[in-house]
């Protein structure tokens, strides 16, 4: 808005009036200047060479290159085991403590593998008590056994001695049994010869009745004839009567007598016919007794036969029995495996647990988290990397110097370290060591210079320089700044 829309009035601005213009006044003669180009020409030459000789002399006591980086040993935090990332408990940048859980993976199947484990232990411990308790037992059954066996073999030997003995006695019977039946042979022949004999006897009895009988009769005859004869003399008649009587009674005697003859002869026919059937007898029981015998002496050597067999069989376990020896050795090497088993269930077990244990991940080393790849519900396997740990205390700084600057440079030399990172900031350090060889040695090509084309290149040789403790901008370094190292060549050193 305007002024006038403001107030309603203008009021009158006064305007300066122009002062008058000053007359010039006449300047003094200057006075006549002397050159100065001499001057700082010769001042530029004295500080030139004064920089000139301090760079000259520096370079006389100090080897720098700018060919070095901030490094140190990058922990790679990777699983051992296979499975899923269940929880991550840091994130990029994070500074971590030795020891920190960081991550985890699922550990149930782990868990499951650690029970496995333990029941397979169990059931080898148990195996390994049996298998113990059976070398004592098989000792004790062993030596049962052998005892056992010995007494048959002595039972069997003593068989086979009174089989042997029952043999012998049995052909002792034979040979009785046979005499007796040669015997009873012998005496049934004689008794034949008595039958024949009593039957000659008896042949002749009955010639002597039949002729004694005939004898009678012409006696009779004889008489009758007399008799007749003699009727006509009776008393001559009657004396021949009385010797024909006297005659036909000594006849009938005799006839009586060469009956009694017969019945006698014919008794001992009987009678011999008895013994003969006696004899008969005897023999047949002499036969039968000499079979018996022969059976007994069979019966006697199948006895032997079956106790040698006994014997055998005897000895046979006796031997097995001598192998319980052999046979404890066995269960006690068994006894040793079992234990050996009960061994590797156990380490079975620990490396399940160690398997489960894997499954938390822990921080190796202080430091800070880098380059962090891992997500819940990632599936890893051993050696993914999930992420890194940068130590922030133990750095150190690889310097890329010439060959041509080595001459002078010795272990535990001072250094002068500037990082560029932070500039005006000096830190002090000391050589460590001298790589044993070129950084091109050490390359994943490294030169052959044995051909033709050979261009000679100044080698860098890698030299480790430590800090030294307790300055106050370590922390503030990081693993890969670019740094310049200067080395004090004169300063202390081995």
């Amino acid at each position: 808005m305007s002024s006038e829309s403001q107030g309603g009035t203008v009021e009158a601005v006064p305007i300066a009036q122009p002062e008058p213009p000053e007359e010039p006044r006449p300047t003094p003669p200057k006075p006549k200047k002397r050159s100065v180009l001499p001057f700082v020409v010769g001042g530029l030459v004295l500080v030139g060479g004064f920089f000139a000789y301090r760079s000259w002399s520096y370079g006389q006591a100090h080897v720098s290159t700018d060919d070095a980086q901030v490094t140190s040993n990058i922990v790679q935090v990777s699983p051992q085991v296979a499975g899923t990332v269940i929880k991550v408990h840091v994130e990029d940048n994070e500074v971590v403590e030795e020891g920190d859980l960081i991550a985890e993976l699922d550990p149930a199947t782990y868990q499951t593998a650690v029970s496995q484990a333990k029941a397979n232990l169990a059931l080898a411990v148990a195996q390994a008590k049996e298998a113990d308790a059976n070398v004592g037992l098989a000792d004790e059954l062993g030596n049962a056994q052998v005892q056992q066996a010995q007494g048959g073999v002595e039972q069997s030997a003593g068989a086979i001695s009174g089989s042997i003995a029952g043999v012998t006695g049995a052909e002792a019977t034979i040979a009785t049994a046979r005499a007796q039946a040669s015997g009873a042979r012998s005496a049934a022949k004689g008794t034949i010869a008595g039958v024949r004999s009593a039957e000659a006897n008896l042949q002749r009895a009955n010639d002597g009745v039949r002729q004694a009988r005939t004898i009678s009769a012409q006696a009779a005859d004889q008489a009758a004839t007399q008799l007749t004869v003699a009727q006509s003399g009776l008393a001559a008649a009657q004396e021949q009567e009385s010797s024909a009587q006297a005659l036909i009674a000594q006849r009938q005697a005799e006839v009586s007598t060469a009956l009694s003859q017969v019945e006698a002869a014919k008794a001992a026919i009987a009678q011999a016919n008895a013994q003969v059937q006696a004899s008969n007898d005897g023999v047949r029981a002499a036969d039968q007794a000499v079979l018996q015998a022969q059976a007994q002496a069979q019966a006697a050597r199948t006895n032997v036969l079956q106790a040698r067999a006994r014997s055998q069989q005897a000895a046979g376990t006796l031997a097995q029995a001598n192998t319980s020896s052999t046979q404890v050795e066995i269960r006690r090497v068994g006894s040793e495996q079992a234990k050996a088993k009960v061994e590797q269930a156990r380490a079975a077990l620990e490396a399940a647990e160690l398997q489960l244990r894997r499954t938390k991940l822990y921080a190796a080393a202080s430091g800070r988290i880098s380059k962090k790849t891992a997500t819940v519900g990632a599936q890893v396997q051993p050696g993914t990397l999930l992420m890194a740990i940068v130590p922030q205390k133990a750095v150190w700084v690889v310097a890329n110097f010439k060959e041509t600057q080595l001459a002078d440079v010795k272990v535990n030399q001072p250094v002068d370290i500037e990082v560029d990172a932070l500039p005006g900031v000096s830190f002090k350090g000391h050589i460590d060591s001298l790589s044993a060889g070129t950084g091109a040695t050490f390359a994943l090509l490294p030169p052959d210079n044995a051909t033709g084309n050979f261009t000679k290149v100044v080698q860098r040789v890698p030299v480790k320089i430590v800090f030294e403790p307790g300055q106050e901008r370590l922390p503030d370094l990081r693993v890969g700044m670019s740094v310049l190292a200067s080395v004090h060549t004169r300063g202390a050193g081995s």
